[in-house]
């Protein structure tokens, strides 16, 4: 599995920062390709909940997640899948004297296997996930007002 992660900084106070995270109608200001909602428990974001949701034009198609800990203000990790890859996403909140960090760390393995694959994403699809990941606090620290 390959590994990526990216961390922000957002002069916001923890419990604004979680509750923007988790606020399903802001999503499209701030998840990178976010497009829509396809589905959601109504217990979410409890620990064994899932959500599917589905991506812009360049995006990712649908992306389904399910809830494997919802630990709240700390931590909040996902395992998914899409149409191509799979893995885990965990999102990390740190209170700073400045607001909040937060960071996003994804282990991910493409769903086609061989050779190719592995050239493909050490020469491309890494960086995209990384950018992915980036793009998407970027656009969380400037939804929290923390630009």
């Amino acid at each position: 599995m390959a590994t990526v992660s990216e961390t922000v900084s957002i002069a916001a106070p923890l419990g604004e920062v979680w509750d923007l995270y988790f606020d399903s109608r802001r999503w499209p200001a701030w998840v990178d390709q976010f497009a829509a909602i396809v589905t959601m428990d109504a217990a979410y974001p409890a620990a064994g909940t899932s959500l599917v949701w589905r991506s812009g034009g360049a995006g990712r198609g649908e992306v389904r997640e399910r809830i494997l800990e919802h630990d709240p203000q700390r931590r909040h990790r996902i395992e998914f899948s899409d149409p191509a890859c799979r893995g885990e996403l965990v999102s990390t909140f740190t209170p700073t004297d400045e607001g909040t960090s937060v960071n996003l760390e994804m282990s991910y393995e493409l769903v086609s296997g061989g050779i190719l694959s592995k050239v493909s994403d050490a020469l491309f699809v890494r960086s995209q996930m990384k950018g992915s990941l980036g793009r998407t606090l970027v656009g969380l620290r400037a939804e929290a007002g923390g630009e």
